[in-house]
């Protein structure tokens, strides 16, 4: 029990007794004999049940002798990480030189003096159910037809779907869901690991050094641990909730691993599956099943012994939820039933194999399920008989009733447990099937309700689109967890009833679309596909052509019809041939463009993987005629402006540079405050200069232009919350790339003004951050750049001199490092952050949140009176908020950045 690369806040495992296990703390690969947590005086000491009942006062764990609390200290653990290894519960063995026995314990010391809390864990249990090829039902909120099938309907089977509809109907709907990619394997990577599929390390080890951008098919989209990133082993859903304490189990089919056909054991499927972060696997399917035709041969994958059976999987799953009653630990579900996907047909499953017919062997025995088997005295062939039955023989139906039997015996099972109330379930299609493999709607939008009583009411919806990578992100907000990677998706837990924040799901914030090299993105109404003209590199192209869509390279609809409302009509389909805009709509399909290569740029194969916000920049032409050009909204090719800090030294480009760059966006987005050379040469930020190129150069209606001239920021005057990129050690001369005699879009200062050192963090004598310009050369209608009101910074809270402890490497050496240094990177990344909010140091040595305030972002500061401009709605008008309603939202959350 031990993984190679952690830290004292990484959950390991358990002990024996099912009490958790940290580790390492003493910077060499070996564990502590009492393994626990350092509390917040920098004490050791032994973890317990929960922190909350860790008793301060007390030494649990002195060396190699424990404190024999035994009626609050369970289980200990000592060896390397290189010999640890998991034991059944009746198999332990413990070293005795470093462990106590309880028998050989003369007596417990005393309780703490506050009683512990109740055990019980009670957060929510999770399962995720995500059948294969289920159709997208009418009553569903389709997505519009097919240009072709006109007004056509698709409704649910004859017998209905009560069970699925239960969990529709009595919970929350998403009106408007999408997976990443219209494929089973490349969707199921976004669900289990929250981020694109683009982003697989398997791809990254496969893919062809000519490739620009990531293929994202099946066969390039799996799970799997290369090259120092770890899909497999720890980046996904299923491990971070192990890790957090929940049981964790699959059921059905995977298709995330690179199995070879010849060495393929219905064993070592399970065992591979099981490094992936699953407790628990049964009733595997490892690939989709062979039909035993010439075209589609069995295989060791499929032998023809076993098709289809949804008996043998969702007995599986009951057993794992009724153990999991017992035990009291919550569990996370991924349940993946193989119908009623074609392959190895529905109805050759159904008449020609039984419930024992299993990919693991002769089951020896017919499962009693209450609701399937169970409702005709146990017997397999009545319950299949009824399918038939009930669905008066049409076999477009067999799966979906199948189906939904199934989920109607899991919600029993989690109602004989009293269980259902605190159990999430998530159901979810893969992809499209009207226009499966493709990018278009028909391709991508999918059903997916969350049923969760404890949480939403009966026929809840949510109308604003959201992507199966959220379901991550949104699972752990659910569960109190912070996962040790980056995500893509976002939690909409908060958005649900919320009105501002359903305002930026709706309208502001971009879903990405991939399959093979096309690409698309959903922002607001607007959806972008970028298509290769190949037919036998794009199956969106290929399908577009025969199903009477646009099939131009570029293409720019919109989803809403002019409206605000995404458009369900049957028939008005709008990506048909014909309705492209991106000839209309020049302004805004650049700025889509810009959007995608921001994405491309994140998910770049032969660059590390990068998390940049990505977001529509654009807003719309005002109905008034706009004011002229402004001096100040005009950008040159050779102006200059601070790009950022390398090893210590100002990075100078300018917009020439940015305009050619793969993805301005992103430098644009990358927040950074101003640099100032030894000649007092001031460089603003890319945003502030090249504002065409950023698209920062907002028109205003001229009738809310304020009449005053601008406001000018002092540099003494800077955001406190913007951290300065000031070098600390400056180089004694200017960069090679920013001559002193360049052009910059701020005056250089008078020779007399510059001063004789290294300027502070924030001087109040600084010389003002842009030169007041002429009376003559100041429209009387420029708007205020900067408020005037803008809270200050002190001198005294400017970052020092000096190194801060940043951390112990394996070999035991003390890693220090400088605020320009820190300075370097994107304040609001998780790296800066983690960094910090450390509170441990070694040697005495400073903190970085100490050495480095401004950069830490924890100079003292407070919100003023007045309200600030947030945004401008699609109607023009000004939309202006206070900061008691900004301080009501999370302050780390992307909304509030």
């Amino acid at each position: 029990m031990g993984e190679e690369f952690v830290t004292e806040d990484d959950l390991l495992g358990y002990a024996m007794d099912g009490f958790p296990i940290y580790g390492p703390v003493n910077n060499t690969d070996e564990l502590d004999p009492c393994n626990g947590r350092r509390n917040d005086e920098g004490e050791y000491q032994y973890h317990v049940r929960r922190k909350d009942q860790v008793n301060e006062d007390a030494d649990y764990c002195n060396g190699a002798s424990p404190e024999t609390n035994w009626n609050y200290i369970l289980g200990c653990y000592s060896g390397t990480v290189a010999n640890s290894a998991v034991f059944d519960s009746t198999e332990y063995n413990l070293d005795l030189d470093y462990c106590f026995h309880e028998d050989t314990i003369p007596g417990p010391t005393p309780a703490p003096t506050t009683k512990a809390p109740s055990s019980v864990d009670t957060r929510p249990n999770i399962i995720i159910i995500q059948p294969d090829d289920l159709p997208f039902f009418d009553e569903w909120g389709a997505p519009p037809n097919l240009p072709e099938r006109g007004n056509t309907n698709l409704n649910l089977p004859k017998a209905g779907m009560p069970h699925i509809e239960r969990l529709r109907t009595n919970g929350l709907q998403m009106m408007q869901a999408y997976t990443t990619s219209p494929a089973c394997g490349t969707s199921r990577y976004s669900t289990i690991t929250g981020k694109y599929p683009s982003r697989s390390s398997y791809n990254r080890e496969s893919a062809d050094l000519t490739e620009e951008i990531a293929e994202v098919t099946i066969p390039t989209t799996k799970l799997a641990d290369v090259n120092g990133y770890h899909d497999c082993a720890g980046y996904n859903l299923a491990s971070t909730f192990r890790s957090n304490g929940y049981h964790t189990s699959m059921i059905g089919k995977w298709h995330l691993s690179a199995i070879k056909d010849e060495t393929y054991t219905y064993d070592n499927s399970v065992h591979i599956v099981e490094g992936c972060g699953f407790d628990t696997v049964a009733g595997l399917y490892i690939e989709n099943l062979k039909d035993g035709s010439d075209d589609d041969p069995f295989g060791n994958f499929g032998d023809g012994t076993f098709s289809h059976n949804m008996e043998w999987i969702t007995w599986e799953a009951i057993n794992i939820i009724n153990y999991q009653a017992e035990s009291g630990k919550p569990f996370f579900m991924y349940f993946n039933p193989t119908v009623p996907h074609g392959s190895n047909g529905i109805a050759h499953a159904l008449l020609n194999f039984t419930c024992r017919d299993t990919a693991n062997g002769d089951l020896g025995f017919d499962p009693n399920i209450t609701g399937m088997t169970g409702d005709y005295g146990g017997s397999c062939e009545e319950y299949r008989d009824s399918i038939l039955n009930r669905t008066e023989y049409n076999e477009d139906e067999y799966g979906s009733v199948w189906l939904d039997d199934s989920v109607g015996a899991l919600v029993k099972t989690l109602e004989d447990n009293n269980m259902l109330e605190n159990t999430i379930i998530i159901f979810q299609e893969d992809h499209g099937m009207d226009l499966k493999g493709s990018l278009y709607e028909q391709g991508v939008r999918i059903p997916q309700f969350i049923h969760y009583p404890d949480e939403y009411d009966t026929d809840s919806t949510f109308d604003a689109p959201v992507s199966v990578i959220d379901i991550g992100a949104t699972l752990f907000d659910f569960a109190g967890i912070t996962p040790n990677y980056e995500l893509d998706g976002e939690s909409w837990r908060d958005a649900i009833g919320n009105k501002e924040q359903t305002d930026y799901w709706v309208h502001e914030r971009c879903l990405f679309f991939e399959y093979e090299w096309d690409r698309g993105a959903r922002c607001g109404c607007d959806k972008y596909l970028s298509l290769t003209q190949n037919e036998n590199l794009s199956s969106t192209y290929k399908k577009g052509l025969t199903k009477d869509f646009s099939t131009d390279e570029l293409n720019l609809f919109d989803l809403c019809d002019g409206t605000d409302d995404y458009v369900i009509d049957k028939t008005k389909n709008m990506e048909e041939s014909g309705k492209n805009l991106k000839d209309a709509f020049v302004e805004k399909f650049v700025s889509f463009e810009k959007t995608v290569k921001c994405h491309l740029n994140n998910t770049d194969l032969w660059r590390d993987p990068e998390y940049t916000y990505c977001e529509l920049d654009y807003i719309a032409p005002p109905s008034l005629s706009p004011a002229p050009s402004l001096p100040l909204c005009r950008e040159e090719a050779g102006d200059k402006f601070f790009y950022r800090i390398t090893s210590g030294i100002p990075r100078i480009k300018d917009c020439d540079w940015l305009t050619k760059n793969s993805n301005p966006i992103s430098i644009c987005e990358t927040y950074v405050d101003y640099h100032q050379d030894e000649n007092g040469d001031i460089f603003l930020p890319a945003r502030e200069v090249c504002k065409e190129t950023c698209l920062t150069c907002y028109l205003l209606n001229p009738s809310q232009v304020p009449s005053s001239p601008p406001s000018i920021l002092s540099i003494s005057e800077s955001p406190s919350m913007a951290p300065s990129l000031l070098a600390s050690d400056p180089p004694t001369e200017s960069p090679t790339d920013s001559p002193t005699d360049s052009p910059s879009l701020v005056p250089s200062l008078p020779a007399s003004d510059p001063p004789t050192e290294s300027p502070t963090d924030s001087p109040t004598d600084s010389p003002s951050l842009v030169p007041s310009l002429p009376a003559s050369d100041t429209p009387s209608d420029l708007p205020s750049m900067v408020p005037s009101n803008a809270p200050s910074t002190s001198s005294e809270c400017g970052d020092k001199d000096g190194k801060f402890f940043w951390k112990m490497n394996k070999r035991g050496n003390i890693i220090k490092k400088n605020c320009s240094w820190l300075a370097g990177y994107d304040p609001s990344s998780r790296f800066v952050k983690n960094i910090c909010r450390k509170s441990e140091t070694e040697d005495d040595l400073p903190l970085a949140k100490e050495l480095c305030p401004l950069t830490c972002c924890t100079c003292p500061c407070s919100d003023k009176d007045g309200e600030f401009f947030w945004k401008m709605n699609k109607r023009r008008k000004i939309i202006k908020k206070d900061c008691s309603w900004l301080a009501g939202y999370d302050p780390s959350s992307k909304f509030v950045k």
